[in-house]
């Protein structure tokens, strides 16, 4: 037998395989979704993203592609709403289980056991209760409603749910008590734990917390720690006005983001992608010369904050290969290279305490362009927002008021604070 014919068996059984297997996948997929309705439970294919639109906290709120995937949706036996989904970013995929509190609560983290950290979880840790024991923790951005929330009666919840388990990472957000990797493989397991996670509901619901309730947000895509920021998605108009690369073609937005931190100047951010085109010769398998056209994809991310007055133009960045503007700091002017139409401007904003400002947490290189502040960013990501959001408000709250009384304004509209930038 030819060596080719033995290939062309041993893919022809590879495809009898793969078919056989498909086969078997989709019958054990339509069992288990038949157990799962014999339950009264519910089972969706591919949720809306309205299924975890009001969560915001770790493995959720985090990042721009979010993709809520097989949901399982039900009652406990006391009637307590819960759902278990699976769900993908790009920091995190796996199956989430959550049950709805009576009250919407701060954020809370407990994990007890072999469990990984939940990527960008900004909380504080606090002692765990002595009641549950070693390998505990407990993290809170208020350390005072940990110490209410976490009762014994909790804790005896907290270590019925582990028992059995090789871990416990819980947190609470919002209504939801939402817990990693539930046992959603084997429903006969699946049911007893969603029990177990309504007693643990229970606990908090029977503690006196009204007083930390919180407010509802809006039904949008919301964002870990930041309130105010909203998911546009795609907004072309945006090309109209934003200094994007005007060369070649089909220029389009995506990830369009709004909103602002705190009281910074709001900003927009987005991925501007476009195309180019080039025609190059080559030599075919007979020796002929021929052309060919390549098209090439590219993007940049954009990021930009609106000021309330318009400014002389400025630039700020890093030194390089770049002539600028000497100031009194000889430090300062070895990292940075200042532009401005107006260099008087440019000495009454970079003082001495901006310089340090400047050089204590140096930022992406900015350029201040009438009423907007322009950055360039390594990448279009949440955490660079954040940050460029930080360092700017940091800037200019070191903007002296006579600058932005000479602008036409009564008073700064950024009165300095101390900016942690990182």
């Amino acid at each position: 037998m030819s060596g080719l014919v033995v290939l062309m068996v041993l893919a022809l059984l590879l495809a009898v395989a793969a078919i056989v297997w498909g086969i078997v996948a989709l019958v054990r997929r339509q069992r288990y979704i038949g157990s799962i309705r014999q339950r009264g439970w519910s089972f969706v294919n591919s949720p809306t993203f309205d299924a975890v639109a009001r969560l915001s906290n770790p493995p959720f709120g985090i990042g721009f592609v979010r993709e809520p995937d097989d949901q399982i949706t039900g009652r406990t036996s006391t009637g307590r709403a819960f759902q278990v989904i699976e769900y993908k970013s790009a920091y995190w995929s796996g199956w989430v289980g959550m049950v709805t509190l009576s009250r919407r609560l701060p954020e809370l983290w407990i994990t007890g056991g072999k469990t990984a950290p939940r990527y960008g979880v900004l909380a504080h840790g606090v002692a765990a209760p002595p009641q549950l024991g070693p390998g505990w923790q407990v993290g809170a951005m208020d350390p005072a409603f940990a110490q209410e929330v976490m009762t014994p009666e909790l804790c005896v919840q907290l270590k019925a749910l582990a028992a059995g388990q090789p871990g416990v990472n819980l947190g609470v957000d919002g209504d939801q008590i939402v817990v990693m990797n539930p046992p959603r493989k084997d429903l006969d397991q699946l049911g007893p734990w969603l029990e177990q996670l309504g007693a643990i509901a229970a606990a908090i619901d029977a503690t006196p917390l009204d007083h930390w309730i919180q407010p509802e947000p809006e039904p949008r895509l919301r964002f870990y720690h930041h309130p105010d920021w909203y998911w546009i998605g795609v907004d072309d108009s945006l090309l109209q006005y934003t200094p994007v690369k005007s060369g070649g073609y089909g220029h389009r937005t995506d990830e369009v983001i709004r909103g602002r931190d705190g009281d910074g100047p709001p900003f927009v951010a987005f991925k501007h992608h476009w195309k180019t085109s080039r025609t190059e010769t080559y030599t075919d398998s007979n020796g002929n010369s021929q052309t060919r056209t390549v098209v090439e994809n590219h993007s940049e991310p954009i990021l930009g904050f609106q000021l309330p007055v318009r400014m002389p133009q400025l630039s700020v960045g890093p030194k390089g290969f770049r002539g600028g503007i000497s100031f009194e700091s000889a430090a300062f002017n070895d990292r940075f290279a200042v532009t401005a139409a107006d260099t008087k401007f440019a000495y009454d904003v970079i003082h001495p305490r901006q310089m340090e400002y400047l050089m204590a947490t140096p930022g992406a290189p900015f350029r201040i362009v009438e009423d907007w502040v322009w950055f360039t960013p390594a990448e279009h990501s949440q955490p660079a927002i954040a940050f460029c959001s930080a360092y700017l408000r940091g800037f200019l709250g070191r903007v002296p008021r006579f600058v932005w009384r000479n602008l036409g304004l009564p008073d700064t509209p950024y009165p300095a604070l101390e900016t942690t930038v990182g």
